[in-house]
């Protein structure tokens, strides 16, 4: 087992009305991201992953993974967070319900 190198992540779960707003949703919340990557990373944002949660029937999520360096990014990047919602709602008019977790990384396992 190695130190991770980033401490903080994020995991936000956002829930969609359908397949297509699914679908619609991760594309352009990658657009949205790519758009602003400079930002991110200045503050201190290190990784983003997107995936596509299918272990419920009749549901339509994405989770979304961030890693950031430290408090201090995770902190830094909440008003570009908010930017970016407000670009995506602007762009999509898509309504999704999102139910965001905080942990600090305790254990960094490498298969």
């Amino acid at each position: 087992m190695s130190k991770p190198e980033n401490l903080l992540m994020s995991y936000i779960v956002c829930d969609m009305l359908s397949k297509s707003d699914q679908t619609v949703a991760h594309d352009e919340w990658v657009n949205v991201i790519q758009e602003m990557s400079d930002k991110f990373k200045a503050a201190g944002a290190s990784r983003q992953t997107v995936s596509q949660i299918w272990n419920r029937k009749g549901a339509f999520k994405l989770g979304f993974m961030w890693e950031y360096k430290d408090e201090k990014a995770f902190v830094q990047c909440q008003s570009l967070f908010r930017e970016a919602e407000i670009e995506f709602q602007r762009r999509t008019g898509i309504v999704w319900k999102i139910t965001p977790t905080r942990g600090i990384v305790l254990t960094d396992m490498h298969f």
